[in-house]
């Protein structure tokens, strides 16, 4: 970890790291998995666990997720956040990453999420949010989201705009935790175990652009034959431009660590 870039080592991921490193897992569950990349994270920073299940409403995501831990201890289900099939005290812990912002009902998701948990278990939510002092990359970033909200709402697909940290801690504040543990990072706490962090630092880096114009390629793809597809390839343009001047970065997050009563 020393040789982190200081952008990284001062972004309050490694704390996060920490705290995570103290949890013993017990049985996971991980909501709105997608592809199961934060399945991967608590593989590897969670102090241990004994077995982990991530459910998701996309049958694609969830055969790319199966296919990648094929030899772990993990198990996917197609299921909604909303309505868990599992029993009341299921899990030692419950988690769900850059999700929020998909859900059409939050106060439920969060809610089954409580009730499927453990006394005890622990909650662990991670969110971008879109207010605060970012970056310009940052920002950008941002936009790139909502343009892709946009998009993926006209289709009928749930995704919204990313959240303030106001909305995010009033929904945890509402779900009655025993205690609740707040970090904010202004980086994603995967860039700990990335490969090549230096050059995952550099908003401007040949990689974190390119991630910039994919994004907007596949915004693209997704709105072909939409009546309103010449003003999204406009939008799209104005900010290929902005990702070439400012560069590309995730935005910040907030990472909960919740105590069940």
């Amino acid at each position: 970890m020393e040789n982190l870039p200081d952008g990284i080592k001062n972004s309050g991921a490694l704390e996060i790291r920490d705290r995570l490193g103290s949890i013993s897992g017990g049985r996971v569950l991980d909501v709105g998995t997608q592809e199961g990349s934060f399945i991967g994270l608590l593989m590897k920073m969670l102090k241990d666990y004994e077995s982990i299940v991530g459910i998701d409403i996309s049958e694609e995501d969830l055969r790319k997720a199966r296919e990648e831990f094929k030899d772990g201890p993990v198990e996917f289900e197609l299921m909604s956040g909303e309505k868990l099939t599992f029993d009341d005290d299921s899990f030692d812990t419950v988690c769900m990453s850059h999700t929020v912002h998909h859900l059409e009902n939050i106060e439920s998701v969060l809610s089954e999420m409580k009730r499927v948990l453990k006394p005890g278990g622990y909650m662990i939510i991670q969110e971008q949010f879109s207010d605060g002092d970012q970056s310009d990359a940052q920002n950008t970033e941002t936009l790139v989201h909502h343009l892709d909200a946009t998009v993926d709402t006209w289709k009928g697909i749930p995704h919204f705009e990313t959240l303030s940290r106001h909305r995010l801690n009033d929904h945890i504040a509402q779900l009655g935790m025993g205690t609740v543990e707040v970090f904010q990072s202004s980086r994603l706490v995967q860039c700990l175990v990335c490969k090549e962090p230096e050059d995952c630092e550099d908003p401007r880096s040949k990689r974190n652009v390119e991630e910039g114009f994919e994004s907007l390629d596949s915004i693209l793809e997704n709105a072909a034959g939409h009546p309103e597809y010449d003003k999204i390839v406009a939008e799209a343009g104005r900010l290929r431009e902005r990702i070439q001047e400012t560069g590309y970065m995730p935005a910040s997050l907030l990472f909960f660590i919740c105590r069940n009563s």
